[in-house]
């Protein structure tokens, strides 16, 4: 795709995405980033439809209250947009928007496009940036409980995070339950790439909130003297 055509989603997904923090156009730029890599070692040659698929696959949280509903909503967005600029066939754009609308479902689609979105997006939430974005996501939360400092769901798998979330049960009070939280998506990540890239930022947000709790539980037996 010649750079002038990728300027033009490029330039539609800054203008666009501004309406959370944690979900703007530079969160779409590092999922691009991990999708070409995971695309590059997985042997998926069609970088282009790659690159324009994660620029676009939160486009859809721009429209919607229900954020469930925004893979969805994103599809139809991001077809309109292609169909007008023309920068795809009919039977590459169908491909694009399925990715987009199953992006966000672990149970949905199917393809190797989606499976490269879909960890290229979970990759975004681990290591330093992973931790960045829980706290602005969450920023109205208080960061941690005194009495419990690792969190109620330090150790949780993704399956018990399903488990949860079926019984309408959200991911916590504090900021770092929303850490333990995207520590568990490594569970669901499907490329070896993927799971090989992620386990040290995992291990660093596991280690961040050992350190957190170190120094916090050191300073109220201090204050307790």
């Amino acid at each position: 795709m010649p750079k002038r055509k990728m300027q033009q989603v490029e330039n539609f997904v800054k203008q666009t995405m501004t309406k959370e923090i944690a979900h703007d156009f530079k969160h779409a730029d590092r999922v691009r980033n991990w999708a070409l890599q995971i695309a590059q070692d997985e042997g998926y040659h069609d970088l282009e439809t790659v690159e324009v698929t994660a620029l676009l696959h939160d486009i859809g949280l721009s429209y919607v209250e229900n954020r469930s509903k925004h893979g969805e909503v994103g599809a139809q967005i991001a077809r309109g947009f292609l169909i007008k600029k023309g920068l795809f066939t009919e039977d590459k754009i169908k491909e694009i928007v399925d990715a987009i609308r199953y992006h966000s479902s672990i149970k949905e689609g199917e393809g190797k496009l989606l499976e490269i979105l879909c960890d290229a997006d979970t990759m975004d939430a681990f290591g330093a940036v992973g931790i960045m974005r829980a706290f602005t996501s969450k920023s109205s939360k208080p960061e941690y409980n005194p009495a419990n400092i690792t969190g109620d769901n330090w150790g949780k798998s993704g399956r018990d995070f399903d488990v949860l979330f079926s019984k309408g049960i959200q991911s916590g009070t504090y900021i770092v339950d929303q850490i333990n939280l995207q520590i568990s998506y490594y569970d669901n990540l499907r490329t070896e790439i993927a799971k090989r890239l992620a386990k040290p930022l995992v291990e660093f947000m596991k280690n961040y909130i050992i350190q957190l709790e170190n120094e916090l539980s050191h300073r109220q037996k201090e204050t307790s003297i």
